[in-house]
């Protein structure tokens, strides 16, 4: 196929014909032949030609020896043309084609414009490959584009790759834009230690404007046939999206499924509405297909919930229906979460008051449930009185909050109706230093002391059970909360005064932030009596607790956190991640370390050995349990008009201590302006290496 180096077209005036030739000829009025070297441009189209007649009669016109055609999206070289332009029908003579936007090129045995919309090829071969390459290209005996209904057709097609045929299709459709059309998907092919080797068929169903269907066969070779599918539906006030799997499993010998269902709903009056019901036949099953629904990984419980929220100038409100199913049937019953059937919230901001004070108000009414448990209904009022006053250099908040709790308890090895009154000041205040930095002073710098005091009284809780609460994680932001628990079932005492000292360094220039230091600590004037676990905590300090954050540049990002426990002079928390990125290349790096938890170090990578190779992998490794937790190793080698990425991997399962390893290996042949065969590669790797983005 021939390389296209035509000239633009000249800038002709939309109702102007220009026409240039050796030697221009006339029979009688109606026809005009133009002999010898003829160039024929209106608006942006061109024919060049050895030979052209026009017959303004019919307005058709004839282009005859070494004819070439050019407008902005198509060029094509033809023996000869004959153009109607009154009927916008055309015949074209064995074209060689070009489509400079799509980068892709062809050839027929003729092309037959049938009308505005509509044109035909016969014996048509196309590829998106250059000139002098043809890796990949495909065949069809016919094909018909049809531009209003936005869909082409091919009959007879066969697919090529390195002069290879690996693809017949008898006939088939697809689209030519961006509008949906029912018919086959991208096949997968990939191989899983777990389940063998794998193929998925999916096929798309496009059953009216606002609702299809995705129906995806999947073939294990250690299990059976899977079916899969997705049905999506879009209503004026309704959106949603039901997911179903079914599979009779060979290797245990028992039926597998899958399904969840998302729904939202807008109701008159301001009113949302949301649904997720999810529900699996096992506990194993996200295990054994990891791609099954990859948001459920590692999940030991699987939410369902009705949820109804409305919300106003100054209030919001909220009703919530909620349960889980365990997918672990051994956890113990005490490790399960209590159900919500239901919860009611309502929080207000009123502005009663002029000025800096606030008055919020938060009420809550919920009823929880849970087999073999404490149950009962837990109805709980937080009425606030702020003050808040801050400039540029300061801040300083006061606060007030009385709550009331009241608890009405079935099962319970003590009295079943429980009420708590407490209250909590707060103070919060700051000083905000400025300074400039560096030899040209370049930086500014700020220096952001924090006091911040708390006091709540004891009063003893121990008989009030633990529906929804737990300790706040060791963030420094959390040293400067008014209760150390997350949830309304405790309410810590408190004498104490939490100390912080922030730094920030900015660029003066651009004004972006270079560096962030906080280091944070809580000084106790009393025990902390009331607990989870009924122990007394006598400490008089908390740990020191430090954050880093740096930008060195617009590329790198570093990050760390140190939790020192001064009493027995240990680091028990210590996190540090460095991530850079910048022309294609990525290298990330991360320690990850919880005292009797976790210790975790991960290195991953992503690098382009040329304009063709890129190299990605990761190894992320549990230095606790001295197993894998994420392995990759992958290669991606993109052409001009053709790519292949191939991934292998390990992962161990989180939820066992990772004490099981499955293996993997996954491979994506993309041909350019077609389609790809295989895996979506790209989907795992960007949540599996920061700065991860394909080439192709």
């Amino acid at each position: 196929m021939p390389s296209f180096t035509f000239v633009a077209a000249d800038d002709v005036a939309a109702d102007e014909t220009r026409v240039e030739a050796q030697r221009i000829a006339s029979q009688d009025r109606e026809t005009l032949h133009l002999i010898g070297n003829v160039s024929l441009t209106r608006q942006q189209q061109k024919i060049i030609a050895d030979d052209i007649v026009i017959n303004k009669t019919t307005e058709q016109t004839k282009a005859s020896g070494n004819v070439r055609f050019e407008d902005p999206s198509y060029r094509l070289a033809s023996p000869a043309i004959e153009i109607d332009n009154r009927n916008n029908a055309a015949v074209i003579e064995k074209p060689e084609f070009e489509l400079p936007g799509n980068h892709a090129r062809g050839q027929a045995d003729e092309i037959r414009r049938l009308d505005q919309d509509r044109s035909r090829y016969r014996d048509l071969l196309y590829t998106t490959c250059d000139p002098d390459d043809r890796d990949w290209h495909l065949r069809a005996a016919e094909m018909e584009i049809d531009d209003a209904r936005g869909r082409g057709s091919a009959k007879h097609t066969r697919l090529y790759f390195k002069g290879v045929p690996f693809l017949y299709l008898p006939y088939f459709q697809f689209p030519i834009d961006d509008r949906r059309l029912s018919g086959l998907l991208t096949p997968s092919i990939g191989y899983g230690e777990t389940s063998g080797s794998n193929v998925v068929l999916p096929v798309y169903w496009n059953i009216a404007a606002n609702y299809d269907m995705t129906i995806t066969p999947s073939w294990f070779s250690d299990r059976g046939t899977q079916l899969n599918t997705e049905n999506r539906y879009l209503f004026e006030s309704n959106q949603g999206q039901l997911e179903l799997s079914y599979l009779d499993d060979e290797k245990l010998d028992d039926s597998r499924w899958f399904q969840q269902w998302r729904h939202r709903t807008d109701f008159s009056h301001d009113i949302q509405g949301d649904l997720l019901l999810v529900e699996v036949s096992d506990g194993d099953i996200f295990d054994d297909f990891a791609n099954m629904a990859s948001e459920y990984n590692n999940t030991r419980h699987l939410e369902r919930r009705v949820r109804l929220q409305r919300s106003g100038e100054i209030w919001s409100s909220q009703l919530l229906w909620q349960d889980y199913q365990t997918l672990d049937s051994s956890t113990a019953t005490e490790d399960r979460p209590y159900n919500r059937l239901p919860r009611l919230t309502l929080d207000a901001d009123p502005k009663p008051w002029r000025g800096n004070l606030e008055t919020p108000l938060r009420m809550e009414l919920v009823e929880f449930e849970r087999d073999d448990s404490v149950t009962g209904t837990r109805s709980n009022v937080l009425a606030s009185l702020n003050w808040k006053s801050s400039n540029s250099w300061y801040f300083f908040e006061p606060g007030l909050q009385f709550s009331f709790t009241d608890y009405q308890l079935d099962n319970n090895s003590g009295d079943n109706s429980i009420d708590r009154s407490l209250p909590t000041l707060s103070i919060d205040s700051g000083l905000i230093f400025e300074r400039l930095a560096g030899s040209r002073q370049q930086w500014l710098q700020t220096f952001e002391p924090r006091l911040y005091f708390l006091h709540t009284p004891f009063e003893d809780q121990d008989d009030i059970p633990d529906f929804d609460t737990s300790l706040n994680a060791r963030t420094y932001s959390n040293l400067f909360k008014n209760n150390r628990f997350t949830g309304a079932d405790r309410i810590g005492d408190a004498s104490q005064v939490s100390l912080g000292l922030a730094t920030r360094i900015y660029d003066n220039d651009s004004g972006d932030e270079l560096l962030q230091l906080r280091a944070g600590q809580v000084f106790y004037f009393e025990d902390r009596r009331v607990s989870l676990d009924g122990n007394r905590d006598d400490a008089t300090e908390s740990a020191v607790i430090t954050e880093l954050d740096i930008w060195p540049n617009a590329r790198t990002r570093i990050a760390a956190r140190l939790v020192y426990e001064q009493e027995n002079s240990e680091i028990n928390d210590r996190d540090l991640s460095i991530n850079y990125a910048a022309d294609g290349f990525a290298a990330n790096l991360g320690y990850y370390f919880r005292e009797d938890e976790l210790e975790q170090a991960l290195i991953s990578m992503v690098y382009p050995v040329n304009e063709r190779w890129t190299v990605v992998a990761k190894y992320h490794h549990s230095l606790r349990f001295e197993k894998t937790v994420e392995n990759l190793l992958g290669i991606n080698y993109e052409s001009c008009c053709w790519g292949l990425k191939i991934l292998a991997g390990q992962s161990g399962d989180e939820l066992d201590d990772f004490a099981e390893t499955d293996n993997s290996i996954y491979f994506e042949l993309t041909l350019k302006g077609l389609s790809n065969v295989g895996r979506d590669i790209d989907v795992q790797l960007r949540d599996a290496i920061p700065g991860y983005g394909p080439a192709f």
